[in-house]
């Protein structure tokens, strides 16, 4: 049988516990609704997460046409990238949502745990299942373009080179752009076929 003053011990220890979580309520805010998860997602939910790149896929020299695509998706409301990464690497990405007209926020946080460093999202739960990009020089390997090709990212290249990796994935036509005849007669060289040859010749456009 409890007696009553065990009773009162009880009741006064659940008011005790009440009254300190409204104090703590009272000081720090309420607690905030999966908060390991979204600092895992840059302040996001993961169920709002169209897609993501690593921090080391965001550092590459290229963009990646998966963030193009997520980026005009109707649901797509902006783009947000860790401040970790320095501000140069990020540029590419900021111009692109510019460009396409969305949000883009660089959110510097201590508390942001893992790898993550760029995410598209949504206002509303998308809940895609894999938002994980793949790495595009692997993705490219699997499309028969050379590694010296995918690996000139943001550089000038030969007629030769400049189809071969659009004619594999279109969408790569943003990270290259054609050698002119100007650029020929002021000495600049494919840099794909350069590192392709490994002696120093070059194809001719």
């Amino acid at each position: 049988m409890v007696s009553d003053m065990q009773r009162e011990q009880v009741g006064s220890l659940v008011h005790k516990d009440l009254l300190d979580k409204a104090l703590e309520v009272g000081m720090h805010g309420a607690p905030e609704i999966k908060h390991d998860e979204k600092m895992h997602y840059l302040g996001e939910f993961r169920e709002r997460v169209i897609r993501l790149l690593t921090k080391e896929q965001v550092a590459e020299p290229g963009v990646y046409p998966e963030i193009v695509e997520s980026l005009k998706d109707q649901r797509a409301t902006k783009m947000i990238i860790c401040g970790d990464i320095n501000y140069r690497l990020v540029e590419k990405y900021r111009r692109l949502a510019a460009r396409i007209n969305k949000t883009c926020i660089v959110i510097h946080d201590p508390e942001m745990k893992g790898n993550t460093g760029l995410v598209v999202v949504s206002d509303d739960a998308v809940d895609i299942a894999d938002i994980a990009v793949p790495d595009r020089k692997t993705r490219l390997a699997t499309l028969g373009v050379p590694e010296a090709i995918a690996g000139a990212a943001g550089e000038k290249v030969c007629d030769m080179c400049y189809k071969k990796i659009t004619e594999a994935d279109p969408g790569e036509a943003i990270n290259y752009s054609r050698l002119t005849l100007a650029d020929c007669f002021w000495g600049e060289h494919c840099i794909a076929c350069k590192e392709k040859h490994g002696d120093g010749s070059f194809s001719s456009n």
